[in-house]
Formats: C-alpha cells, structure tokens, sequence
C-alpha cells in the first residue's frame, strides 16, 4: 500500500450570514487577515462565502452562508457554526484516484457522483484548481474535499498582505 501525503488546507464552517460579528470573531480570535469574499452559484446551488488565511502558514477558515441548495439544507439541518467540510491538498488527483480505486473508493463530484478515470475531478468555473471529494459513505459521514492547485498561490487571494 502506497501512504499518500495530503496537506491540510482549510476547514470549511457554514453560517447564516457573513456579518461583521462573525468576521471580526475570527480574526480578533485567531489573527485571521482580510477577508476574501466569493460567490458560487449555478443551477443547483448559492453560497456567499468568505476565506479567512491565518496569519501563519497557508491555512484558512472557509465561511459558507448558503442562500439555496444542498449547502442550504445542511445549514438548517446542523445549523450555524458546523463544519461543513475538511479540504486536503493533493499533488496529483489523478495519482489519489488511482490509489483509491485499488482500495475500493471511486473519488465523487460535490453530488455524491462517481467521478471517471479519465477526468478524477471537477472544476469551478473562474478557477483552475481540481476538486474531488471522498464518498461519505467511506469517510464515516465526514465531507472531505481534496484539491489539486494548479497555479494557485497565497498571492492569488491575498497578495503580498500581511495586516489583518
């Protein structure tokens, strides 16, 4: 068996809304820097969502507040503050893949879907990271996204900034 090394790169935690109490708790609490805030939305969801890059290392707070969808259940079924996702980095999602297939585990969309071998992942429009998820079914309920960057970098969010 190969021991494939992942990198942890940020936690994701729904909420109702992106308010400055909850900003401000985060970084005050945690010396998160400036916030980054995104939208992602298509046919089947809308989140607003923010990242918060700690002061130290690479790693960030990912505030989810879902508008509708299946982020929007998850909201109202677990409610305000719960993880909703771990995020690993990965070098290759084509070597993970292929190292979860042998161990019975077919990488998933954000849908619960089987990804196929010859594209293991999936893609945000606007960004050019690769995503696959671990089935739930196989991660004792927890949502683990894995992430290949491609050209991303600490810059691309936050430029060169090193005050909250």
């Amino acid at each position: 068996m190969i021991w494939l090394k992942v990198k942890l790169d940020h936690i994701g935690i729904v909420v109702e809304k992106l308010d400055k109490e909850i900003l401000d708790f985060y970084q005050e609490a945690f010396g998160c820097l400036k916030p980054k805030h995104f939208q992602a939305k298509d046919a089947d969801e809308e989140i607003n969502y923010v990242y918060l890059p700690f002061s130290k290392g690479d790693n960030y707070v990912e505030l989810l507040a879902p508008v509708r969808g299946p982020c929007k259940d998850f909201l109202k079924e677990k409610g305000q503050g719960t993880m909703f996702e771990l995020c690993v980095e990965v070098d290759s999602m084509k070597e993970f893949y292929e190292e979860m297939k042998k161990r019975g585990i077919t990488l998933v969309d954000s849908g619960g879907r089987s990804l196929p071998p010859e594209k293991p992942y999936c893609m945000i429009p606007g960004d050019d990271n690769k995503y696959a998820y671990l089935p739930t079914d196989k991660t004792f309920g927890t949502t683990i996204e894995l992430l290949e960057r491609v050209k991303w970098k600490r810059e691309t969010y936050w430029g060169n900034e090193g005050e909250a």
